[in-house]
């Protein structure tokens, strides 16, 4: 299963710490890698479909992204293949450019239905996954809504409701994060995040992984959805998160 990383900041931050073990804990998926990060508002990746780890030896780029990238936020994910070709192309994270902002989104998780999804839109290049897919619907939906609600920028709104409609239109397991360079957007309906504020052996910024059990000693607050619900959403601000809401389907038969 492939592994997220987001780190989450007042101010520019690098993660010369956590970045690298990251990838160390995420080693067995060895299918490529990314980061994502800021600079003056727009989104740059980094990716590989290199090994992000060889006996004894991180990939020499993601160490050297790990030591010099200096953003307010920054997404990494490794990836192990479920869906797609192993390329460049298909290691996260992913960029659009919608609603003003440029947005990075990486996810992981197994949700074959939404591959049959036809964006009206651009689509992200010749992509062919349900990552890939998750977001172009993402991107779809959010801006339906945002412009069906007169354009009032109520971003964690459009989400929650597009996110809905996506699990009931096609069921699935879906982790993600996505973020436009201000606020930070996480989902889960499948497994967990692990949340770390304020590290002393880390970076002290807001630190969030799929890595069971964190990536340090320390106190690592677990966040899963409650059984009797279909997932939950995060919105996080600097190195706080602002709302938390449990995702409810409807119905999700026949809905394809």
């Amino acid at each position: 299963m492939c592994e997220l990383f987001a780190l989450s900041a007042a101010r520019r931050y690098s993660a010369p710490k956590s970045l690298p073990i990251f990838a160390l804990q995420a080693r067995k998926n060895m299918d490529g890698w990314g980061i994502g990060f800021y600079l003056d508002s727009r989104a740059f990746v980094e990716k590989s479909a290199s090994q992000v780890y060889v006996p004894g030896v991180l990939h020499d780029s993601f160490q050297r992204l790990a030591r010099v990238i200096r953003s307010n936020i920054i997404i990494s994910h490794v990836r192990f293949r479920t869906s797609g070709p192993v390329d460049e192309c298909h290691a996260h994270p992913f960029t659009m450019n919608f609603l003003g902002y440029d947005w990075l989104f990486a996810h992981n998780g197994k949700a074959p239905a939404i591959e049959s999804y036809k964006t009206a839109n651009e689509p992200l290049e010749d992509l062919s996954s349900d990552s890939a897919r998750a977001f172009e619907f993402l991107r779809d939906h959010m801006v339906e809504y945002y412009f069906k609600w007169g354009g009032i920028p109520e971003l964690f709104g459009t989400l929650e409701l597009s996110t809905r409609e996506m699990l009931e239109r096609y069921p699935g397991e879906y982790n993600y994060l996505l973020t436009n360079g201000r606020v930070l957007f996480a989902f889960t309906n499948h497994r967990q995040f692990m949340v770390l504020k304020g590290s002393r052996e880390l970076e002290g910024a807001l630190l969030v992984t799929t890595v069971e059990k964190g990536l340090s000693r320390e106190s690592w607050r677990r966040i899963a959805k409650a059984t009797n619900t279909h997932g939950l959403l995060l919105a996080i601000s600097s190195t706080d998160i602002i709302f938390q809401k449990p995702i409810q389907v409807t119905d999700t038969t026949g809905l394809q």
